[in-house]
């Protein structure tokens, strides 16, 4: 699973004409067939989701009805330094308003829960895919497939009135 990820990550940059979003339909297949594999039933993900109160994340995972699980923030492969992106008023943002969110690069991971760094791992070195032009290695499969368990054990309710939330 990783190993194809990383490849179909590669094959993108490799077109030399790539964006953020050219890399979004591969971390959905991703974390959609993990979901699979571990038979986790009515996993939906919507790429550029509607703006919420928070502003507009990339990912929303969901279950098509009425429970998100959350929200994934993605940056461009070529942002070496997630560091950095933690501290934007962007991410901030998003970390206190939603208890599960993850940061990526489509290489390193980053999962926060009620604003707090849970849990980071990272599946492969972007210098190896950028600089030598090859797919990386698969790194860290184990500790990534930790995060992405965690990630998906979460579920908040999606109200959307006053209404809706009375009657919960």
């Amino acid at each position: 699973m990783l190993k194809k990820y990383l490849k179909d990550l590669q094959d993108t940059f490799n077109q030399g004409d790539a964006r953020e979003e050219s890399y979004y339909k591969h971390l959905e297949n991703l974390f959609l067939n993990f979901a699979e594999n571990k038979k986790i039933k009515d996993v939906h993900i919507t790429i550029l989701p509607k703006k919420t109160e928070a502003g507009n994340p990339d990912f929303r995972v969901w279950d098509g009805k009425n429970h998100i699980t959350g929200y994934i923030e993605a940056k461009d492969p070529s942002v070496k330094n997630l560091d950095r992106i933690e501290d934007t008023e962007q991410l901030k943002r998003y970390r206190t308003t939603f208890p599960n969110v993850i940061l990526t690069n489509f290489y390193e991971f980053r999962l926060y829960r009620d604003g707090e760094l849970i849990e980071k791992t990272f599946i492969g070195r972007p210098v190896i895919a950028h600089k030598l032009k090859t797919t990386p290695p698969v790194e860290n499969q184990t500790e990534f497939f930790q995060l992405l368990d965690k990630f998906f054990s979460f579920s908040l309710p999606h109200v959307k009135t006053a209404k809706a939330l009375a009657l919960e």
